[in-house]
């Protein structure tokens, strides 16, 4: 188990976040798919609402506000082999905060859903090979 201590670690977390949808507001167990379908979206590249659709493209960010869950999740794809910026959406409500993280080192690349820290600024940067999770409580 110690040899992969940090997998299980960032899986353990996974699975705590999809218990707390068993609590509170989230009760209703509707699937992902479903929240994300009914969601406001928006596509981004590095650049926000101006994704980068073409075959040389190495990053895509995608923003889902999922109403019935009054909660706002970025996601930030960086296959590309150096870190980026990413422009973050512009809120005025409750900041970004960071839940995921892979090109942070472990314990940093996931942390518990409640004790996310908020991100500050209008930028991401997103390691290489990375992908990264914000979310606000709208």
């Amino acid at each position: 188990m110690n040899q992969h201590a940090d997998l299980h670690r960032f899986v353990r977390l996974l699975i705590q976040r999809r218990v707390l949808r068993s609590m509170g507001p989230e009760l209703q167990h509707e699937s992902m798919n479903r929240l994300i379908r009914e969601a406001a979206k928006a596509w981004h590249g590095v650049k926000r609402n101006q994704p980068d659709w073409s075959d040389n493209s190495h990053s895509l960010a995608f923003s889902a506000e999922i109403r019935r869950q009054n909660l706002f999740v970025y996601w930030i794809l960086n296959a590309y082999w150096e870190p980026l910026e990413f422009e973050l959406p512009l809120r005025d409500k409750e900041p970004l905060h960071r839940w995921i993280d892979t090109s942070l080192d472990s314990p940093q690349d996931i942390v518990d859903w409640q004790s996310a820290s908020p991100v500050s600024g209008d930028t991401y940067h997103a390691g290489s090979r990375s992908t990264v999770v914000l979310f606000a409580l709208t």
